[in-house]
């Protein structure tokens, strides 16, 4: 405990916000650490396991177009950077029964410089050996890629110790002093001194910006992740999600993980704090899943063969949070990515960088700053 390192920037989380803000910071020339309470790789947070959908008009408001573009982009310059083979080409396919939600989605992609595809319901049967009524519609967005989510983390950690800077895993953060000029950051192997401090906190959000005095509307849920077995076909190489049920959808990545399995979901959750995971039943979504598949996809198994888990912290409005402290500028904290960051990330390091040195935004924050909430907010739990 008498031991202080001193480092211009303290990254506080290890998983892919907290990651690619420390690569983002050592790339600017910043002496910084990366602080993780768990050994890296864990499997605890939102950022483990293997795939994530990504795609250039994968996104609901106009203003994280360009934001979008900037996570996506990055993406794959930092996984050649790091001659990694992080992410995979998936063309993204989304269907629904309402054509005015798709015909949203195909003026994203052409704002992007994507052309749509358009399908007909006859041949996402004939692709997919699937059953959808005559009133499904279809779009594909070819910019679509299957992100290596490990890979993905583990890319971005390299290149950070490359550029000089220091993973400390295994180092629960116990509490935090903002001096005048210095941050402390206290912990059971030791004191960070540092000039700035960057809190990426993911699920464990609430346990550490509320003693610096940031209450925010956050809800922490577990979801599931199933992989099912393929019946003796061959499926396309395609990214997809089921648009048709109000506020969630269902989403799959292609067979990638698992030989002869393919990864279903849906995007919701069961509240739960991160340390009571294992805790939580999620067998009724699990039977959504099933329910779903059995009746549009019957050359897929209707039953998983394995099950994994993942957590989300949700605001109310599912747009995340960045912003500084309200009394110490030094402090910027990132959060409530809603289940869907995973892309962004490479572009929120930089937007946090840019933040910590004090530069102009790369991107207006407005809709990110934490006063559009007032602290007797709730977000809805049962659907993201």
């Amino acid at each position: 405990m008498d031991s202080v390192e001193e480092f211009d920037v303290c990254v506080v989380g290890g998983g892919v916000m907290g990651s690619c803000a420390a690569y983002s910071l050592a790339d600017a020339g910043k002496s910084t650490v990366l602080l993780e309470q768990f050994p890296v790789p864990h499997t605890r947070g939102s950022s483990s396991g293997h795939s994530r959908i990504t795609g250039l008009s994968d996104y609901g408001t106009p203003y994280m177009a360009d934001i979008v573009s900037h996570g996506v982009k990055k993406w794959v310059k930092l996984l050649a950077a790091a001659t990694t083979k992080g992410a995979r080409s998936a063309p993204l396919l989304s269907v629904s029964n309402d054509q005015e939600v798709l015909k949203a989605k195909a003026k994203r992609m052409e704002k992007a410089g994507v052309p749509p595809r358009w399908i007909d319901v006859d041949t996402l049967n004939r692709d997919y050996k699937a059953t959808f009524p005559s009133d499904r519609y279809a779009v594909a967005d070819d910019s679509g890629l299957v992100l290596i989510a490990n890979k993905c983390v583990t890319a971005a950690q390299f290149l950070f110790e490359k550029r000089g800077g220091v993973i400390l895993d295994a180092w629960p953060v116990k509490e935090i002093n903002a001096e005048e000029n210095w941050v402390r950051v206290v912990g059971p192997r030791g004191v960070i001194k540092c000039t700035s401090l960057v809190l990426c906190p993911g699920p464990w959000a609430e346990q550490v910006l509320s003693p610096l005095g940031i209450h925010l509307p956050l809800k922490t849920l577990k979801t599931g992740i199933w992989y099912y077995k393929i019946k003796n076909t061959t499926l396309p190489r395609r990214n997809f999600n089921d648009l048709s049920i109000p506020n969630s959808f269902y989403y799959s990545t292609p067979e990638l993980e698992y030989p002869g399995l393919i990864k279903f979901g849906i995007h919701e959750g069961v509240e739960v704090s991160p340390e009571e995971r294992e805790k939580v039943d999620l067998s009724h979504l699990k039977e959504k899943v099933s329910n779903y598949l059995e009746k549009f996809f019957p050359q897929i198994e209707s039953e998983p063969s394995i099950e994994e888990s993942c957590m989300y912290t949700m605001t109310p409005d599912e747009e995340f949070i960045l912003d500084h402290h309200p009394k110490h500028k030094n402090i910027v904290y990132a959060c409530g990515f809603s289940g869907r960051g995973f892309q962004l990330a490479p572009a929120i390091g930089d937007m946090i960088t840019a933040m910590v040195l004090g530069h102009d935004d790369i991107y207006d924050r407005t809709p990110f700053l934490s006063s559009r909430f007032s602290r007797n907010t709730s977000p809805t739990v049962s659907k993201i």
